[in-house]
């Protein structure tokens, strides 16, 4: 009898240590991570970003296709409009394409490294690998960490929670503001680590050149309704305390007619609508990429003044003033979902 007592005890204290050998601590996790981040080679994901605007949320399909040392493709679809824009890098520089449009611009930048996002796995590793105040704690099969809010412009967006699978593989990011509230969400459905690419898979003229026939339909019922009607101005939804409208024109210029506001004030600004062009724009190193409601837009400093410029459907935008990054963003935000009706 108590020869069989003293044979189980041990094999329960094994049973326990090796149960507690399969759980591991935050520290021993954050050692994996930063392992992961330096030797990873490529990765592929797929999934839905919403964005919470106060009305509406924005609801975008996101694909990331990632290349050691410095290769992106990163797929935004607007599933309302069926149209899709590419941010892509490469060893030629950083491009905004928009293969419905043929339209491209490409410019000098250390994009990501200066303002990473919640759907490139680089950036989760990183805001959870450079946070030293890091929570974390384990939920049903998953890794929670809750860490602070990295790369926005929003100052009331103050942390974020990352949830890994067991395989440390992204599921979920969501980015809440100062009230708890969520703001930004990206929910994973597909990750895969190290795949294989085709030798073009980062060309620019391949990846322009890729329109689904459901895009070149929607395009073409976009562009019939803008000749049926003209460039009939659009008004941003959002003003700067301090400005106001002082004046609308349309002028003609070699894309067709462009409709030119201006607000005053304060915070004077200028708004720019045209039919875009089929042309590519080399742009300095001041400007970057940064993603709007309706996909990607290209900021431009210059000496005091800004440019933004961004494509919704058939119609180019160009707003210029001296205003922060974030009233900029916000002023092409509002005019989301008023294109093309």
């Amino acid at each position: 009898m108590c020869r069989n007592k003293w044979i189980i005890v041990p094999l329960f204290l094994i049973l326990l240590f090796l149960a507690g050998c399969g759980e591991k601590d935050a520290k021993t996790l954050v050692n994996d991570l930063s392992k992961r981040s330096e030797k990873m080679e490529s990765y592929i994901s797929h999934g839905k970003l919403t964005i919470q605007t106060g009305q509406e949320p924005q609801i975008v399909d996101v694909e990331v296709w990632y290349k050691k040392p410095h290769y992106y493709r990163v797929a935004l679809k607007n599933p309302k409009k069926d149209i899709t824009q590419i941010l892509l890098r490469n060893d030629e520089g950083v491009y905004v394409l928009t293969p419905s449009l043929k339209k491209s611009y490409r410019f000098q930048s250390d994009w990501p490294e200066s303002s990473g996002q919640i759907y490139l796995y680089q950036s989760i590793l990183g805001s959870i690998i450079d946070d030293q105040k890091r929570q974390f704690q384990r939920e049903k099969g998953t890794y929670l960490f809750e860490v602070a809010a990295k790369f926005t412009l929003n100052q009331n967006w103050k942390k974020q929670k990352v949830w890994l699978d067991q395989k440390l593989n992204p599921k979920k990011v969501s980015v809440f503001n100062d009230k708890d509230e969520v703001m930004v969400e990206m929910v994973f459905d597909r990750f895969q680590l190290d795949p294989s690419f085709d030798k073009d898979a980062f060309d620019m003229k391949r990846n322009l050149s890729q329109m689904t026939e459901e895009s070149k339909q929607t395009l073409a019922g976009l562009k019939q309704k803008m000749d049926k009607r003209g460039m009939a101005s659009l008004a941003p939804m959002y003003i700067p305390m301090g400005s106001q409208l002082d004046g609308e024109k349309t002028v003609q210029t070699i894309a067709g007619p462009a409709v030119i506001m201006r607000y005053t004030g304060s915070k004077p600004f200028t708004i720019t609508q045209k039919k875009p062009q089929e042309i590519e724009t080399f742009l300095s190193e001041q400007a970057k990429p940064v993603m709007l409601y309706q996909g990607f837009g290209v900021l431009l400093n210059q000496d005091k003044q800004k440019q933004l410029k961004w494509l919704d459907g058939q119609r180019e935008f160009e707003l210029t003033g001296a205003l922060s990054e974030e009233e900029m963003i916000k002023i092409a935000n509002s005019f989301a979902d008023q294109v093309e009706k």
